[in-house]
């Protein structure tokens, strides 16, 4: 690992903490993030990535005055939205100390997370109407554009720093994609 990678790897973690953002690995346990309401651990049961599912959804319940379906799905949507948001800090740190190949890449991913907080959006507003199917269309949107992140540097043959995060952001969409089946 080069100092440049290094460098990205502290500024990606550093990033992370502040924005409030521990490894998704603690959720195994609720690693500090305290007992997890159990509807919304029973709910979170039927996702594709439950702990994923608990760790972020989980310590909204008190902000709901009933946990179904829909406010487990609300609060994935919001930690996914929230998440989305980081990844754009962590990519605009990175690109102002990445190689040209890697900056150019950067630029890319930066505007397929844009997409993805625009296509959060729309789901959101689908949720709110409780339209299943254009909830799910635009979480499948959301994946898609994260997922694109990955091709300029394969096409360069550099690193993507950012392959964590895209699959973080994956798993969350996942589990959106699952509750949105439960509406």
């Amino acid at each position: 690992m080069g100092p440049a990678n290094a460098r990205l790897g502290v500024l990606i973690a550093a990033a992370l903490l502040s924005a409030g953002f521990v490894p998704l690995a603690t959720a195994k346990g609720h690693g500090g993030g305290g007992p997890v309401n159990p509807q919304v651990a029973g709910i979170c049961d039927h996702t594709p990535f439950p702990e994923v599912c608990k760790f972020t959804a989980g310590r909204h319940a008190d902000k709901y005055p009933v946990i179904d379906a829909v406010a487990v799905l609300n609060m994935q949507v919001d930690a996914f939205a929230k998440r989305t948001a980081a990844a754009r800090k962590i990519v605009a740190k990175a690109a102002r100390t990445g190689s040209p190949a890697q900056t150019q890449a950067l630029t890319f991913c930066d505007t397929m997370y844009m997409n993805t907080q625009d296509t959060i959006g729309a789901a959101q507003r689908a949720i709110t109407f409780k339209d299943k199917g254009t909830a799910k269309i635009m979480l499948q949107l959301a994946v898609q554009d994260f997922q694109s992140c990955d091709r300029p540097f394969q096409q360069a043959s550099i690193p993507n720093p950012m392959l964590k995060m895209d699959l973080e952001l994956s798993e969350m969409a996942n589990n959106c994609m699952q509750l949105a089946n439960m509406m």
